[in-house]
């Protein structure tokens, strides 16, 4: 009998989807592998939590299915981990347990098959691998990786699912999910207003890449802004005028690439970019009153002569 990687399908679940890629897939299964089973994804709410709030919540919501409908579930298992994607990976950890479902605690779904959910707070997660905060930063996720234990004592999980299995349309089963740890400012409306804008270090040239002055700062997203309708190239021209966005992200603020005005080059399009070393704001306590966006001025070298790491000084008026 060959080792289950692929799981059977029961007859249910194959009147609910009409002819495709996948029946075919689930066609093979009778005739090749041993009857296994799968955690279907129904839902993943908070599959991004703020880095600074230990009650942010995720939770998922799976569906069993078995060769007999879900009369093989005996519990499901819910490890965790931590991805520490910082630049110095300095913690490291084992993964552990988090909590256990029970079969008595799903319920029959629109399918006739057990549906269960559990959710996990930031708190919980690390408190399971024995970390606090600090030992986890904004970039860094946690991984859950579910177990699905049957009543004859087989085990299915992330190792034992191919591809087609983890991703299909309709089988969806990863056995595992990742929770990214972002840092979203407390309020949309912080680093919005009119700000006087004064370009601090030049672009190529020599000279200011924007033109000095007092302009309205708006909300793209939570984490995205923009400066409204600056001329570019003031000794020039000037050009434009132009809109400058900008992101807050993990503690950095970072210039969107691809930013230029049209028409304005030597060979292309002169645009500007990320700073090789982005300007900070503080995660805990953001600071909307001044601040400064480090930026490279022509970042693909349009004209030949180099990139030049420029920055620019935002006051609040």
């Amino acid at each position: 009998m060959k080792r289950t990687r692929i799981f059977f399908m029961a007859l249910l679940a194959l009147a609910t989807v009409s002819c495709s890629d996948d029946d075919k897939i689930i066609d093979n299964l009778f005739e090749t592998v041993e009857s296994g089973a799968v955690l279907r994804t129904v839902k993943v709410t908070g599959g991004a939590l703020d880095v600074l709030d230990t009650s942010a919540t995720t939770t998922v919501e799976i569906e069993e299915q078995d060769v007999e409908n879900g009369g093989l579930l005996s519990e499901v298992r819910v490890f965790v981990n931590l991805t520490d994607n910082t630049p110095d990976a300095t913690t490291t950890t084992s993964e552990s347990i988090l909590t256990t479902i029970p079969a008595a605690d799903f319920s029959s779904g629109p399918f006739g098959l057990p549906r269960g959910s559990f959710s996990a707070t930031l708190g919980e997660m690390a408190a399971a691998l024995g970390i606090a905060p600090g030992d986890y930063n904004c970039g860094d996720a946690f991984v859950l990786r579910l177990e699905l234990v049957l009543t004859d004592g087989r085990a299915f999980s992330s190792a034992d699912v191919t591809s087609t299995v983890q991703g299909g349309s309709f089988f969806s089963s990863p056995f595992q999910y990742t929770v990214n740890l972002i840092a979203p400012l407390p309020s949309d409306d912080l680093y919005t207003g009119n700000y006087q804008l004064t370009q601090t270090a030049p672009g190529i040239f020599g000279v200011s890449d924007y033109q000095d002055g007092v302009y309205t700062v708006t909300t793209i997203d939570n984490t995205t802004r923009q400066i409204n309708n600056v001329p570019f190239f003031p000794a020039f021209g000037p050009f434009g005028p132009t809109n400058i966005q900008f992101q807050f992200v993990c503690g950095e603020i970072i210039f969107i690439p691809g930013q230029g005005v049209s028409g304005v080059g030597c060979n292309s399009l002169i645009s500007n970019g990320p700073a090789i070393i982005n300007a900070t704001y503080d995660l805990a306590n953001p600071d909307d009153s001044d601040f400064t966006i480090h930026f490279t001025s022509d970042e693909t070298d349009d004209c030949g002569t180099g990139t030049a790491q420029a920055t620019i000084r935002l006051t609040k008026v």
